[in-house]
């Protein structure tokens, strides 16, 4: 399966209400260290597999909502189970799946940090990466140079 069947499958069985989840999201969900001030001095660009949705609550609720631009998929909460509605749906030359590569600049040096699988064929593709998770795992296990992602401030 590609991600995105793995993602329409798994929120196919999402059947609560939207407003009820964002309320959750926005109570529980947390931004990791120096990511404010990331946004605040940079503006950068944020690709996500999540959604619009989920994700724009909490940039405003940490007074970020303008501070970057955000790229994510959309998802139609329906109650019989939740459909989403993917951004990029191109194959990419790479890795073959519909991918992050894609929403990277064309020029300039591109500097990505990631967590998980949905990341790695972008970060292949950065002249700096900052990862954790399955994507630090991802890039050692190919000895592909990192610096582990523990906190944004880093990246300023």
């Amino acid at each position: 399966m590609t991600l995105n069947e793995v993602i329409a499958a798994e929120f196919a069985t999402v059947t609560a209400p939207l407003d009820e989840v964002v309320e959750y999201v926005v109570a529980e969900a947390g931004i990791r260290p120096g990511f404010a001030e990331l946004a605040r001095a940079r503006r950068p660009l944020v690709v996500s597999s999540g959604f619009h949705e989920l994700i724009e609550p909490v940039l405003e609720r940490e007074g970020l909502l303008g501070e970057v631009q955000l790229r994510a998929n959309r998802v139609d909460a329906r109650p019989d189970g939740w459909l989403v509605h993917f951004r990029v749906e191109r194959l990419c030359p790479v890795c073959g799946e519909p991918c992050k590569r894609g929403d990277l600049p064309d020029d300039g040096e591109i500097v990505y940090a990631g967590d998980g699988h949905s990341d790695y064929c972008a970060a292949l593709a950065a002249d700096r990466v900052f990862a954790t998770g399955s994507l630090a795992r991802y890039l050692e296990g190919r000895g592909v140079p990192y610096e582990p992602l523990t906190d944004f401030r880093a990246l300023l």
